[in-house]
């Protein structure tokens, strides 16, 4: 799927793999898990929600916590006043079993086990935001203690994470 076209207010389906089930987390809140083994690359979400610009993003239309972007001054997110979308859920590590496809797409960084959590370095989407988490509480040996919508540039994660971004970092990163 092409995101590059679509213009502010176009919608996205969005798209969870029936072996996925949300239950409580020990990061907090909820989480997805595995209900069944999914294998390195296999896809695992597909991100819907609304397309807003960063003006639009800026005057509080889209939820904050599911923003992603996709293009210079286009992202994707829940609408402020919509309920949260089924891929809500999926929560940060800064040692991830996921990763970037492309730019809506989510696929096994590795071997799934039944009964283990996904989750995602928010580093892999995030952009120019006011956004910080602190403490992490991922608990991995890789733990950055604080994470935020910057950390994308951070050369480590780059080396860790090359073409696992959403397009647009893979293209900043790259210069």
């Amino acid at each position: 799927m092409s995101v590059t076209i679509l213009k502010p207010g176009a919608t996205i389906p969005a798209w969870i793999d029936p072996r996925l089930s949300v239950y409580p987390s020990r990061l907090g809140g909820q989480g997805l898990f595995a209900r069944e083994v999914i294998l390195t690359g296999e896809r695992v979400i597909v991100w819907g929600g609304t397309i807003f610009s960063g003006a639009e993003i800026l005057a509080g239309k889209a939820n904050r916590e599911s923003v992603a972007v996709l293009e210079e001054d286009l992202y994707l997110a829940d609408p402020v006043d919509a309920l949260p979308g089924e891929d809500y859920p999926l929560n940060h590590s800064c040692d991830p079993n996921v990763w970037m496809q492309d730019a809506v797409t989510l696929i096994a960084r590795h071997t799934i086990g039944v009964g283990e959590e996904l989750s995602a370095d928010y580093a892999l989407w995030l952009y120019r935001q006011e956004w910080v988490m602190e403490p992490c509480l991922c608990g991995s040996a890789l733990c950055r203690g604080r994470i935020t919508a910057e950390d994308w540039q951070l050369p480590e994660l780059q080396k860790r994470y090359e073409g696992h971004f959403t397009p647009f970092l893979n293209r900043k990163i790259m210069g």
